[in-house]
C-alpha cells in the first residue's frame, strides 16, 4: 500500500509561525476558551443576532455528525429506483410502493426523508415529484452507479478508528482497482478491468462536460488520452469537435472495451488504440495534444514522476499535455473534493487529491515547462493544468 511521505520529517526543524502567526494562534486559542465555556454559550443564546450565528453553527454541526444518515437515505432511494420511477412524471405513495416492490409505510417513510434533504417535492397530497437534486440523480446514470459503488467504500471506513489510524489491511476497494495491486498491469485480466472500467466510463459524463467547457480542443490536430479506459472523455471529445483525430492508450484488457465503446459512437474511423504500461512502454508520439484525465490522482508520487517521465521523453516538443482532475484547493468544491478523495484514495490503497501547485511541481521535474492552471467550469469535479512538452 503506497504511501504518501510527510511534508516534513521529524528529523527536519520545524518553521516558526513568526510574531503575526504566534498572534493568530493566541486569539484562536483565546476564541476556542469562550466557545468551550458553558457560560459564554449560553450569552451568546441570550442575544438574537449572535443566536441566529450559533444556532447555525450547530446546524453544520449536527450536519456532520449525521452525514451518515443521509448518504444511506440517499442510497436508498438509488437502490429502490426511485428516481427513475419518478422521472418526467407525478406519483402517489401507493403508485411509487408498487413500482419499486416497497410496503406503502416504508415507502411513504422514505418519501418523507427524501423530500427533507430536497430530493423531491410534493406534487399534491401524498404525491411526489423530483426536486432539481432528483432530476439530476434521474438523468444520471453514472452519478447513480458511483453511489452504488460507495457501499465497499463504506464497508471499507466501517472500522474508522482502525481505518485512519493505518491499521487496516487489504480493503475491498484495493481488491477493487486491480491496476493498484503491483504486479505487471499489462497482464491485468478482462474479468478484472470490465467492472472497474465500466465504472469509470459511466461516472465520466459530467466530468467530460466540464473539461470540453473549458478548453478548447478544436485547437489540435490530434488527440491521444492516457489512460483513457473505454474512451468515454474521448468519445466525447469527438462528437464536440469533429475535426480532431482521436487515440487512446491504456492497458491489453480496457483497449478492447474501449474500441467496442467508439465503435458503438461512431468514431472508430477517426480513432487509434494502443496499449501498454504508459509509465515503462513506447508512447505514440504524433499527436500535438496528450490528456491524463483523473490520472495522476491514482497514483502515488513516484509513479506519477515515472508516467510523466516516460510522456516527456517519448512526446515531441511543442505537445501540449492536458491534466484535468479533482484538485485540492481554497474554493468550496475544491476542498468537498479534496475531503472525499483522500478518504476514497486511502481506502484504494494508491494516490491522493493534490493541489494544483503540487501538480505543476510534479510537471516541472519531469521537464514539462510554461504550466499554467486554468479555472473550470466547475472546480468540485476537476481543476485542469495545461503544460508543454
Amino acid at each position: 500500500m503506497g504511501a504518501t511521505p510527510p511534508l516534513l520529517s521529524a528529523a527536519e526543524p520545524q518553521p516558526s509561525p513568526g510574531f503575526f502567526g504566534n498572534i493568530a494562534i493566541k486569539l484562536r486559542l483565546w476564541r476556542n476558551r469562550q466557545i468551550a465555556s458553558p457560560r459564554f454559550r449560553a450569552f451568546v443564546a441570550s442575544l438574537p443576532l449572535l443566536r441566529r450565528v450559533a444556532n447555525g453553527k450547530a446546524n453544520e454541526l449536527f450536519r456532520l455528525t449525521t452525514g451518515f444518515v443521509h448518504t444511506q437515505i440517499l442510497s436508498a432511494c438509488v437502490r429502490a429506483g426511485l428516481f427513475g420511477a419518478l422521472d418526467a412524471r407525478a406519483l402517489s405513495t401507493a403508485d411509487l410502493a408498487a413500482r419499486c416492490g416497497m410496503p406503502v409505510e416504508s415507502m411513504r417513510r422514505l418519501l418523507s426523508l427524501a423530500l427533507r434533504l430536497d430530493l423531491l417535492v410534493r406534487a399534491g397530497p401524498d404525491t411526489w415529484m423530483l426536486s432539481d437534486t432528483g432530476t439530476v440523480l434521474a438523468v444520471d446514470r453514472g452519478l447513480r452507479e458511483m453511489i452504488r459503488h460507495h457501499d465497499m467504500l463504506y464497508r471499507d471506513l466501517a472500522d474508522a478508528e482502525a481505518f485512519f489510524g493505518g491499521k487496516t489491511g487489504e480493503t475491498e476497494l484495493r481488491r477493487y482497482w486491480a491496476y493498484v495491486r503491483g504486479g505487471n498491469p499489462t497482464e491485468i485480466a478482462n474479468e478484472e478491468a470490465a467492472p472497474y472500467s465500466a465504472l469509470m466510463r459511466e461516472s465520466q459524463a459530467m466530468l467530460a462536460d466540464c473539461i470540453l467547457a473549458s478548453h478548447d480542443f478544436g485547437r489540435y490536430r490530434s488527440v491521444l488520452d492516457i489512460g483513457g479506459g473505454e474512451g468515454a472523455f474521448l468519445g466525447a471529445l469527438g462528437e464536440e469537435y469533429p475535426e480532431p483525430r482521436l487515440a487512446l492508450f491504456d492497458l491489453p484488457a480496457v483497449v478492447e472495451l474501449a474500441a467496442r465503446h467508439l465503435r458503438d459512437r461512431g468514431l472508430s474511423d477517426r480513432s487509434t488504440l494502443w496499449f501498454g504500461d504508459f509509465t515503462a512502454d513506447t508512447i505514440p508520439g504524433d499527436n500535438d495534444c496528450v490528456t491524463l484525465i483523473r490520472i495522476l490522482c491514482d497514483h502515488d508520487d513516484d509513479r506519477v514522476l515515472k508516467l510523466l517521465s516516460n510522456l516527456h521523453r517519448h512526446l515531441r516538443p511543442g505537445t501540449d499535455l492536458v491534466v484535468a482532475e479533482a484538485m485540492a484547493g481554497d474554493s468550496e468544491g475544491a476542498n468537498l473534493a479534496a475531503i472525499y478523495f483522500d478518504a476514497y484514495f486511502a481506502a484504494m490503497g494508491s494516490g491522493r487529491c493534490r493541489t494544483a501547485s503540487e501538480i505543476e511541481g510534479l510537471l516541472s521535474r519531469s521537464g514539462f515547462l510554461q504550466a499554467r492552471i486554468i479555472t473550470t467550469t466547475n472546480p468540485l469535479l476537476a481543476g485542469m493544468i495545461v503544460a508543454t512538452r
